[in-house]
């Protein structure tokens, strides 16, 4: 193995998903660094699009449901199938994900002991060790967004992944059967608050609090584009409407366009991505650039808040006292930064991590699913 091997995506097949999960990072990453790049207020129009790129946690349920169809459809039939997959599964999440859990631990421990100013009984709730170990954290059980605070949207993942056989089964009676479901499901979630005054957020701003009902509509579309993606591959100029979606996006946030619809302009951007990927033309030099580093989507976006509470709130804001300009440039200095220390978390942790955990159990006649 080389000393630092290339970024090289999983397949050709869904480059323009690769490309669209690195973009995804880089702004979730700006939404969180947002506070501290607009910290003395002169930034205002920014602060103002930037809210809306919460919505881009939706796009990768989206993607994560094409992703999971394309590998799993036809290939989970039975119990040991279904155990292979979820344990596939740990070996990619959970060992970074344990990682960060650990070092949230130790800062609330040591801000329990006053060694340093950060004492937070919310975000560092005890009770909440165990679910965030389980990766139950989005379940209700935790009201709040605790220790490494993005972690919910993983727990939301990890459901879906436990009803994959029944979507799996539901996606197997026909696509019609699925697109109905789910948009029996975004009717209910939408009319929520009509009925439930104390649901006093929108579904798609839902974090710990039931994340994971926020999570199975985007996942399911990402099911039915891989469905339909023959038909989307048809679609004339796919690509030129994947660019015109993420365009409308970034204008829909920069307008503050209301965030319900906004969320369904999100839905599309990850539709069309499948479209482009399907479509017969060759995707064009930016994105095949781009895709690879999609590879550090997830440890981007999950050692970024460890960065944002030491770099940023610690060293920056509390001990260098950094404001304005000097802020922003601080915020970008760290932003470059992840990119680096992701490689380094995937290529000598996360990877060696997963084949571990992969290999556990492994029958010697039998090879698990991919």
């Amino acid at each position: 193995m080389k000393p630092f091997p290339p970024l090289k995506t999983d397949s050709d097949d869904m480059l323009h998903l690769d490309a669209l999960r690195a973009l995804g990072a880089v702004l979730i990453v700006v939404f969180h660094f947002n506070r501290f790049i607009n910290i003395d207020g002169r930034w205002q129009a920014v602060d103002d699009t930037v809210k809306s790129f919460s919505l881009l946690v939706d796009l990768f349920f989206v993607i994560s449901g094409y992703v999971i169809s394309a590998v799993y459809t036809g290939r989970i039939r039975t119990v040991s199938d279904f155990r292979w997959f979820l344990q596939k599964r740990v070996a990619r999440l959970m060992p970074l994900h344990w990682l960060t859990l650990g070092v949230f631990i130790v800062i609330a421990v040591a801000g329990v002991m006053g060694l340093v100013n950060d004492r937070d009984p919310s975000r560092y709730d005890p009770a909440c060790v165990v679910p965030n170990l389980l990766n139950l954290q989005a379940f209700g059980i935790c009201r709040a967004q605790t220790f490494n605070f993005v972690s919910w949207s993983i727990s939301a993942e990890w459901a879906m992944y436990l009803l994959l056989p029944v979507l799996l089964w539901l996606a197997g009676r026909g696509t019609a059967w699925l697109t109905l479901a789910t948009a029996v499901i975004l009717a209910a979630l939408f009319a929520l608050p009509l009925f439930a005054p104390a649901a006093n957020q929108p579904f798609h701003m839902w974090t710990a609090d039931f994340g994971v009902a926020r999570a199975a509509p985007g996942f399911m579309i990402g099911m039915i584009a891989y469905g339909i993606r023959g038909s989307l591959g048809r679609l004339p100029g796919a690509r030129w409407w994947f660019f015109a979606s993420c365009l409308a996006f970034l204008a829909g946030a920069a307008v503050q366009m209301e965030r319900g619809l906004l969320l369904f302009v999100c839905y599309a951007v990850g539709v069309l991505g499948v479209a482009a990927d399907n479509a017969p033309v060759k995707p064009g030099p930016v994105v095949r650039w781009l895709a690879p580093w999609g590879q550090l989507s997830y440890s981007v976006y999950m050692l970024h808040p460890i960065a944002l509470k030491i770099a940023l709130n610690w060293v920056g804001l509390g001990m260098l006292h950094l404001t304005g300009d000097l802020m922003r440039l601080w915020c970008l200095a760290w932003g470059l930064a992840l990119i680096p220390v992701s490689y380094l978390s995937l290529m000598y942790f996360e990877k060696p991590a997963r084949d571990a955990i992969a290999r556990w159990g492994k029958p010697a006649s039998k090879k698990p699913l991919p």
